[in-house]
């Protein structure tokens, strides 16, 4: 894949498959997650394909959190025997000008037509001799919706010099998003997302974060997060007594809309009775409702309803696809029969 920006030329050199190597171990790509060094050299190479001969090769680095210049150390150049445009290049890190708590690098090199190219900037850290005192405290919903977005927060508060590191959030064991941070003194905030899953129950993850700062782990306490569903469809005919969803006696989520539409038989129309017996809709003179609600304010009407106010909105029974809606601030719970 090629791993280099946009050039200011169309004939500008070409960057690509960047790697790294630490001291004599094994080759890896410079987009792996989390890599840190240890009083260890740190080599990195490159294929570049470039029209014009090269003129500079030079890998670049910074210590991470500090404005200052840039370090450059000239490449050395192999030309490949594949192609006479193909190069081959590399260079050396030494221990001693990397920093903590992490560098950056990149590569930048320029042709004799002076047409430039600069790959992206990879993050490598460096380990320091004592990791100091760190904690961690993630806030999270408790309840949320399926399908939808759940955002973490993770508070770090680092009381020594800064670290670099890798932020995990995990759910149910699964690690499923990472993101590397670099942790200055102080309290860092880390936001995290993860889109829930479409689920027709009540589902309870266990949700936590952790960092890996260099060989060492740091976990959170895990959560508990209730995803319910934001709608259950079922038939009239087979509907259930709506209740909340509850845990140890606490009321998670309450059902706050009943919508039914008749696409069974136009000759028919709905007859809707609350759990106390009353009609809301129907033909019948003793129905709060018969006929479409669209010409009232809002499109629908209030009806109180033993010690609460529901709203209806009705198509009407002459209308080609005959629907309702009742919506209320009060949970509607209990036995509600829907009929044709």
């Amino acid at each position: 894949t090629q791993e280099t920006l946009p050039p200011v030329s169309s004939s500008a050199p070409k960057i690509f498959d960047i790697k790294f190597q630490i001291e004599n171990g094994t080759k890896h790509r410079s987009d792996t997650d989390f890599s840190y060094v240890y009083n260890q050299d740190l080599s990195v190479s490159a294929i570049v394909d470039a029209q014009i001969p090269l003129q500079r090769s030079e890998l670049r680095m910074i210590t991470m959190g500090q404005p200052q210049e840039y370090v450059a150390i000239k490449m050395d150049v192999e030309s490949l025997p594949i192609s006479t445009s193909t190069y081959a290049i590399s260079a050396t890190i030494p221990s001693y000008l990397m920093q903590e708590p992490a560098i950056s690098y990149w590569i930048h090199i320029i042709d004799e037509d002076q047409n430039e190219a600069e790959s992206k900037q990879y993050n490598i850290g460096v380990k320091p001799t004592s990791i100091g005192s760190i904690s961690l405290e993630m806030d999270i919903p408790s309840v949320k919706q399926s399908n939808s977005l759940v955002r973490p927060q993770l508070f770090v508060n680092n009381k020594d010099l800064p670290l670099y590191g890798i932020v995990s959030l995990i759910v149910n064991g699964e690690v499923i998003s990472k993101k590397s941070q670099l942790f200055a003194t102080g309290q860092t905030t880390v936001n995290l997302e993860w889109k829930s899953p479409n689920v027709n129950g009540h589902i309870i993850y266990d949700v936590m974060a952790s960092i890996d700062l260099y060989d060492k782990s740091i976990s959170t306490q895990s959560a508990k997060l209730h995803v319910y569903p934001k709608t259950v469809t079922m038939l009239a005919s087979e509907i259930k007594s709506l209740e909340p969803i509850t845990e140890n006696d606490t009321v998670l989520a309450v059902p706050v809309l009943i919508y039914a539409s008749n696409s069974v038989d136009s000759n028919l129309r709905f007859h809707v009775t609350a759990p106390n017996g009353q009609c809301i809709i129907g033909a019948s003179e003793g129905c709060a409702v018969h006929d479409s609600t669209v010409n009232q304010r809002g499109g629908l009407t209030s009806i109180e309803y033993e010690d609460q106010i529901i709203r209806v909105k009705y198509s009407g029974s002459d209308s080609p696809l005959e629907r309702f809606s009742i919506t209320s601030v009060d949970p509607l719970v209990d036995n509600w029969i829907i009929s044709l």
